[in-house]
């Protein structure tokens, strides 16, 4: 009795062990296919829940897995692109349920339609400077004969699509085309867009140094040159920032010179930087900015002197002479210089705007001094 209820319990432990993966098992239904040229949709159902995934290619190994969507869902969609078309693909489903148990589905064959020839060029939009060049590219889909012949509406295109912009004087339109080999109907078009040559602005020097005196007379101008160094006509205008900078022509054509130059009346001593901007519409390098820095410096101490000249003594035994000065009239007086040897001295230390009053005196051998003379003006401007 103890023998058969042993057995029993191994027979129920063994149902229960084996229950689990049954029911957690994922039957995986038939799959619908629907193609075009390039894709497939594959659509299934599971008996539960189930995370999404194919593995597909053209023969039975497959090689390729679709993006795997862990979700899990009892109806499923797998959208395949970038496939061949007119090609024999196998895919197969794969299915995980809530537990983790990987289930999968038997093989199935799908045939990719056969699209009509179709024809594109890279790139579709492009800019080239008269002249230049320009490589494209064609691909040919839905026929082995990839090949295409190569128009185009004005300068010259290569077999291998290498476009040569035709020489313009005005921005010029062109199309290029790609015909197909396999079907002359079938054809794909690129815009290009032939630049012509535009003006290029030079402009030497870009920094200006000008110097003055304060008070004095405007700097020498310094000359700059415009320059086209592109093609077509230049035409410039020259504009500044500064109240004190000058510069012109105020306009022009390229080739040109202009002078820079700055009006100082009324500025301080300091540096003064301004620009002139020099601008020509539509030319590349446009605007240009030329620094200009200038120094006023302050003007030197104007020098100022009295001139003094005497009759010579009547005594015979005068040796020198003195000179006094004073900056009221009559005194008292200063001695300036003493033992002149002649009958002039220049009076180096005079000031602007002061008046000095002069006289002289005359000494002998034995050191006596003579009253003194006459007294002598002079105003210092």
């Amino acid at each position: 009795m103890l023998r058969r209820l042993y057995v029993g319990l191994i027979g129920i432990l063994l149902l229960l062990v084996s229950a689990r993966p049954m029911l957690a098992q994922t039957w995986i239904g038939a799959l619908n296919i629907v193609t075009t040229d390039t894709t497939a949709t594959i659509t299934y159902g599971t008996a539960v829940p189930a995370d999404t995934q194919v593995k597909y290619g053209t023969t039975a190994s497959y090689g390729m897995r679709s993006p795997l969507n862990p979700a899990l869902f009892t109806v499923h969609s797998v959208v395949l692109t970038k496939l061949k078309s007119g090609t024999q693909y196998h895919v197969r489903a794969l299915a995980h349920d809530a537990a983790g148990i990987l289930v999968t589905g038997p093989d199935y064959v799908f045939v990719t339609q056969s699209g009509a020839i179709a024809v594109t060029v890279t790139p579709t939009n492009a800019t080239v400077n008269s002249g230049g060049t320009q490589q494209f590219s064609a691909q040919v889909a839905n026929t082995g004969n990839t090949a295409v012949t190569w128009t185009a509406t004005a300068g010259t295109i290569s077999s291998s699509g290498l476009f040569t912009a035709p020489t313009v004087s005005a921005d010029k339109s062109v199309t290029v085309t790609a015909t197909s080999v396999a079907d002359s109907t079938k054809s794909a078009n690129a815009s290009v867009t032939v630049k012509a040559p535009v003006p290029a602005l030079g402009v030497n020097p870009r920094s200006v140094s000008l110097s003055a005196t304060q008070g004095g007379s405007n700097p020498t101008q310094v000359p700059v040159s415009v320059t086209n160094t592109g093609g077509g006509t230049l035409n410039f205008t020259l504009s500044s920032d500064a109240a004190w900078l000058t510069a012109g022509p105020a306009s022009g054509t390229a080739p040109a010179t202009v002078q820079i130059g700055a009006n100082v009346t009324g500025l301080s001593v300091g540096t003064y930087t301004g620009h002139i901007t020099v601008s020509a519409s539509g030319a590349s390098g446009s605007p240009a900015t030329i620094t200009v820095t200038l120094t006023i410096t302050a003007a030197l101490p104007v020098s100022h002197s009295v001139a003094l000249s005497w009759n010579a003594s009547t005594s015979s035994d005068v040796v020198g002479y003195n000179a006094y000065r004073a900056t009221i009239k009559g005194g008292p007086y200063g001695l300036i210089a003493s033992a002149i040897s002649g009958t002039a001295y220049t009076d180096l230390s005079v000031q602007s705007g002061v008046t000095y009053y002069y006289v002289m005196t005359a000494t002998n051998s034995g050191g006596q001094e003579s009253v003194n003379s006459n007294e002598a003006t002079a105003i210092v401007p």
